[in-house]
């Protein structure tokens, strides 16, 4: 890959090089161009890379300022950077030129959630429900659990986890959710269905199982939620949730240890 230095002294150089021709505008890129640029910068971000998934955005925005697609997706780069408020204001401008795209609007309510706007956020998922879309109403459902969870509302997060399951039974993210609104809320049963199922869904969550081996754990089920709790350690082990798992199986006394075996005379 080209680092964007190499690009800029390469421009530099070829700024020198022209001398008085410089002020020779530069060839536009051709639509076929603008789409493949626009396509990269799509695939950076479903890559995991915010950092370079922003500066493509930025460049093809230069290209194509009137698409919203484009802004949504600077502000999920600028999102997944923690800059929420840079993140609003790329949404905010998505949803000016399409208002009624769902997906615009939970991704805008995301940020607003972030930024404390509560009742901003309800209005664009109130939109999102409306979508023909069934993946608009399961982003605004699963979102909405999260939202009513912030506020401690657990039995309104479960029911949102519950209508998101309705739609899509395999979504690990309402899965989990739900799981979580059940523990808050002391179902320990029902959580730890939820997390299994979770577990089964993303076999590599280190918070699946570490969510479902302390809840195992509380249900004195020791020997089984140990289990899943080493397997916390063994996904993440250098990590937080890696970390989390090994205090507790290093507690005193141990969890996982075999109580004595008492033999009769």
């Amino acid at each position: 890959m080209i680092r964007r230095g190499t690009i800029l002294a390469a421009v530099a150089l070829a700024a020198g090089a022209l001398g008085a021709c410089k002020s020779t505008p530069a060839p536009s890129k051709t639509s076929a161009e603008v789409l493949l640029n626009e396509r990269m910068a799509a695939v950076l971000l479903r890559q995991d890379q915010p950092v370079d998934a922003e500066r493509a955005y930025r460049e093809v925005l230069k290209d194509d300022p009137n698409n919203p697609d484009l802004y949504d997706g600077l502000g999920s780069a600028l999102l997944m950077q923690g800059r929420v408020k840079e993140a609003l204001e790329q949404f905010d401008k998505a949803v000016k030129l399409s208002p009624r795209k769902a997906s615009y609007r939970v991704n805008r309510g995301l940020a607003l959630i972030e930024l404390g706007h509560y009742t901003e956020a309800e209005e664009d998922f109130k939109v999102a429900d409306a979508s023909s879309v069934a993946e608009d109403r399961l982003a605004a459902a699963i979102n909405r659990g999260r939202l009513r969870q912030m506020q401690g509302d657990y039995a309104g997060a479960e029911a949102q986890f519950t209508i998101a399951l309705n739609i899509d039974a395999g979504s690990f993210a309402a899965r989990l959710g739900r799981g979580v609104a059940r523990e808050a809320r002391g179902e320990l049963a029902g959580a730890a269905e939820d997390y299994l199922e979770a577990v089964r869904l993303e076999p590599r969550s280190a918070d699946a199982n570490l969510r479902l081996g302390l809840t195992l754990l509380e249900m004195k089920k020791n020997s089984v939620g140990c289990r899943y709790l080493e397997r916390a350690v063994e996904i993440d082990p250098s990590g937080d949730i890696g970390s989390k798992a090994r205090v507790v199986l290093e507690a005193s006394p141990p969890p996982c240890e075999q109580p004595p075996i008492h033999k009769a005379g």
